[in-house]
């Protein structure tokens, strides 16, 4: 599994997918990507992601037309070749602006680069879902946080700065102001309500995020999208994080601090049961 490849509307071996040493991804970071599950060989939330996705090339000025029931052909496709249609799978979908023998600034009529890789899904998640996960605060200043770039050198530093006090995700930070994780977004709750840090502080509009706010206000439950500190972290009864990769996964303790009592807390129970049943519903 995860031996097939597709690069440039071509399914190829992993070993004969190449990129030149001259693109603008591999250089500069030049580029977006989207990372989403396939459950049992379907694709979960694809119109959402490819939305984002769409406005990232936008932003960026990234000379390329994708069409959505071409590129989800696409990903079931390569699912059916590496033998992922019978479990859960991690997809990521990476656009960059191509190949350029130029300078800096982008030369003309580029043509950019359309990979698409996939592979099966961690099983560790599953514990992650289960005991939940420590985390550490993090102050590194992020090029574009509101788009999926490729430039993700403060997540790479941040998440080894995590690891070194064996914490599995890393919140960054602007002041007293927490953001999002290197990968996550995270959700803090009194137990009855959910409170989320708002995009227009510089954070991804993770699509999980979105699913995970929609689902709470359609149970009722209170949602607010408003600014964080360090403090509301510590202090919160219970928290988690979202992304598409881990879904909900709830957070126990940042650096020395126990969240709560340091166990899953009762309404994160039970959003991750609503977004499993979600699943069954869609898959």
């Amino acid at each position: 599994m995860n031996n097939i490849v597709f690069l440039n509307n071509k399914f190829l071996p992993r070993d004969k997918a190449k990129v030149s040493v001259f693109d603008r991804g591999f250089i500069y970071g030049d580029g977006v990507f989207e990372t989403l599950r396939s459950y049992n060989g379907k694709v979960f939330a694809f119109d959402l992601h490819f939305i984002r996705l769409s406005e990232g090339i936008k932003a960026l000025a990234i000379p390329i037309r994708l069409k959505e029931d071409y590129l989800l052909s696409c990903i079931k496709e390569l699912l059916r070749r590496n033998n992922l249609n019978n479990t859960d799978a991690n997809i990521r979908i990476t656009v960059t602006r191509g190949t350029d023998y130029g300078s800096l600034a982008p030369s003309k009529s580029l043509k950019p680069t359309l990979a698409i890789t996939a592979k099966p899904s961690n099983p560790k998640i599953k514990d992650y879902q289960r005991k939940g996960v420590k985390t550490v605060f993090l102050n590194y200043k992020r090029p574009l946080p509101q788009i999926k770039s490729l430039n993700l050198l403060p997540n790479i530093t941040g998440i080894i700065e995590a690891k070194k006090i064996k914490a599995q995700e890393g919140i960054f930070t602007n002041g007293d102001k927490i953001l999002e994780g290197t990968i996550t977004n995270l959700v803090i709750s009194d137990g009855k309500s959910i409170k989320t840090p708002p995009i227009k502080d510089g954070i991804l509009p993770g699509i999980t995020r979105r699913l995970v706010i929609e689902l709470a206000k359609a149970q009722g439950i209170k949602v607010t999208e408003v600014s964080l500190t360090k403090k509301d972290l510590k202090n919160c009864k219970e928290a988690f994080l979202t992304n598409s990769i881990m879904e909900i996964v709830p957070l126990v303790k940042i650096e020395d601090k126990l969240i709560g009592n340091g166990s899953p807390g009762t309404l994160t129970r039970r959003l991750q049961e609503m977004y499993k049943y979600m699943l069954t519903k869609t898959s």
